[in-house]
Protein backbone atom coordinates (compact mmCIF):
# COMPACT_ATOMS: atom_id res chain seq x y z
CA UNK A 1 0.00 0.00 0.00
CA UNK A 2 0.95 3.38 -0.76
CA UNK A 3 0.81 5.72 1.71
CA UNK A 4 -1.05 8.92 1.16
CA UNK A 5 0.64 12.63 0.62
CA UNK A 6 1.84 13.84 3.66
CA UNK A 7 2.08 17.47 2.90
CA UNK A 8 -1.46 19.65 3.45
CA UNK A 9 -3.01 21.22 0.79
CA UNK A 10 -1.94 24.85 0.12
CA UNK A 11 -4.41 27.01 -2.06
CA UNK A 12 -6.48 23.87 -2.98
CA UNK A 13 -3.30 22.16 -4.28
CA UNK A 14 0.20 20.45 -3.63
CA UNK A 15 3.43 20.97 -5.27
CA UNK A 16 4.18 18.15 -7.56
CA UNK A 17 6.83 15.41 -6.20
CA UNK A 18 10.12 15.13 -8.14
CA UNK A 19 12.65 13.01 -8.12
CA UNK A 20 16.64 13.55 -9.05
CA UNK A 21 19.25 10.92 -9.23
CA UNK A 22 22.52 11.72 -8.87
CA UNK A 23 25.03 9.09 -10.43
CA UNK A 24 28.36 10.83 -9.85
CA UNK A 25 31.45 10.28 -12.15
CA UNK A 26 33.87 8.58 -10.22
CA UNK A 27 36.30 5.95 -10.48
CA UNK A 28 35.85 2.36 -9.85
CA UNK A 29 38.38 -0.48 -9.00
CA UNK A 30 36.12 -2.47 -11.34
CA UNK A 31 36.40 -0.92 -14.53
CA UNK A 32 39.36 -1.40 -17.35
CA UNK A 33 41.36 0.97 -16.47
CA UNK A 34 41.12 0.97 -12.34
CA UNK A 35 43.54 3.24 -11.97
CA UNK A 36 41.62 5.78 -14.04
CA UNK A 37 40.00 9.14 -11.58
CA UNK A 38 38.12 11.72 -13.38
CA UNK A 39 38.43 13.82 -10.79
CA UNK A 40 42.52 14.00 -11.01
CA UNK A 41 42.80 13.29 -15.03
CA UNK A 42 43.70 16.06 -16.06
CA UNK A 43 42.05 16.07 -19.72
CA UNK A 44 39.00 15.89 -17.18
CA UNK A 45 39.44 19.44 -16.58
CA UNK A 46 37.02 22.07 -16.47
CA UNK A 47 38.73 24.29 -19.09
CA UNK A 48 40.04 21.53 -21.59
CA UNK A 49 38.14 21.95 -25.05
CA UNK A 50 40.60 19.58 -26.91
CA UNK A 51 39.81 15.27 -26.25
CA UNK A 52 40.94 12.75 -28.06
CA UNK A 53 38.56 9.63 -29.16
CA UNK A 54 40.51 7.63 -26.82
CA UNK A 55 39.77 10.25 -23.84
CA UNK A 56 36.54 10.38 -24.81
CA UNK A 57 35.99 6.44 -24.69
CA UNK A 58 37.63 6.49 -21.49
CA UNK A 59 35.45 8.71 -20.02
CA UNK A 60 31.88 7.54 -21.66
CA UNK A 61 33.04 3.93 -20.86
CA UNK A 62 33.54 4.68 -17.16
CA UNK A 63 29.87 6.63 -16.94
CA UNK A 64 28.42 3.55 -18.53
CA UNK A 65 30.04 1.04 -16.39
CA UNK A 66 29.18 2.96 -12.91
CA UNK A 67 25.24 3.25 -14.13
CA UNK A 68 25.14 -0.93 -15.35
CA UNK A 69 26.48 -1.01 -11.84
CA UNK A 70 23.49 0.78 -10.07
CA UNK A 71 20.82 -0.46 -12.11
CA UNK A 72 19.01 -1.92 -9.61
CA UNK A 73 18.79 1.00 -7.34
CA UNK A 74 17.99 3.47 -9.92
CA UNK A 75 14.83 0.86 -10.92
CA UNK A 76 14.50 0.96 -7.05
CA UNK A 77 14.19 4.45 -6.91
CA UNK A 78 12.15 5.14 -9.65
CA UNK A 79 9.31 2.62 -8.24
CA UNK A 80 9.74 5.03 -5.02
CA UNK A 81 9.05 7.95 -7.29
CA UNK A 82 6.57 6.27 -9.20
CA UNK A 83 4.69 5.35 -5.90
CA UNK A 84 5.35 8.60 -4.26
CA UNK A 85 4.02 10.59 -7.36
CA UNK A 86 0.73 7.80 -7.79
CA UNK A 87 0.02 8.91 -3.99
CA UNK A 88 -0.04 12.27 -4.96
CA UNK A 89 -2.14 12.33 -7.70
CA UNK A 90 -4.68 10.08 -6.21
CA UNK A 91 -4.66 12.65 -2.83
CA UNK A 92 -5.16 15.58 -5.31
CA UNK A 93 -7.95 13.58 -6.90
CA UNK A 94 -9.51 13.14 -2.91
CA UNK A 95 -9.00 9.27 -3.84
CA UNK A 96 -6.34 8.18 -0.99
CA UNK A 97 -4.79 5.23 -1.88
Amino acid sequence: PVASSPLPKKNGSLPRPITILYIPLLPNAKFRDPDFDPETADFCGTFNDQWTTEQINLLADLASFNLTQEVSRIRDALKVAYKRKRAHRLYEEGLDA
